[in-house]
């Protein structure tokens, strides 16, 4: 054997150096840069109006990402919120958008979510281990739905 089999650890050593220093001086003030994204369910199918290409929104570290699930007659707007009491947390129906704005002093979000046609009377909320969950139920004249509301 010409070589010895420690180089390779070695030369691995040496390439995760090098990566991590290529990583630490190519992010502005250190920080790594973030997107924002939304998942819309609708149905088991994406909606028609969503663009060909991905859209990257750049979000403020504090503004949560939120995900919308409709299944069936039921819509669920899911947040992480860490280290926020269920006092805590205020939700606003305005029109087609769910605001949510949680926290207190120390630690506060604020974001929202579009929303597909739902009973803002039927809001329910739960917060289990920093994750947020709203639950509505769909209007009965929307075409994506199959049950009658409430059972």
């Amino acid at each position: 054997m010409k070589n010895n089999p420690q180089d390779i650890f070695a030369q691995m050593d040496a390439m995760m150096a090098r990566l991590f220093r290529d990583m630490d001086t190519g992010f502005p003030s250190g920080q790594p840069q973030t997107v924002g994204y939304r998942v819309v369910i609708q149905g088991g199918n994406l909606p028609p109006e969503l663009p060909d290409s991905p859209v990257y929104q750049s979000r403020d570290s504090e503004e949560p990402a939120v995900e919308v699930h409709q299944i069936g007659n039921e819509v669920k707007v899911i947040a992480e919120l860490p280290g926020v009491t269920d006092d805590s947390v205020r939700l606003d129906v305005q029109g087609d958008r769910l605001v949510i704005d949680a926290g207190d002093a120390d630690r506060h979000y604020r974001t929202s979510a579009t929303l597909p046609p739902v009973d803002a009377a039927s809001i329910q909320k739960s917060l289990k281990n920093g994750v947020l969950e709203v639950t509505f139920w769909t209007l009965p004249d929307n075409p994506e739905t199959t049950g009658t509301g409430k059972n």
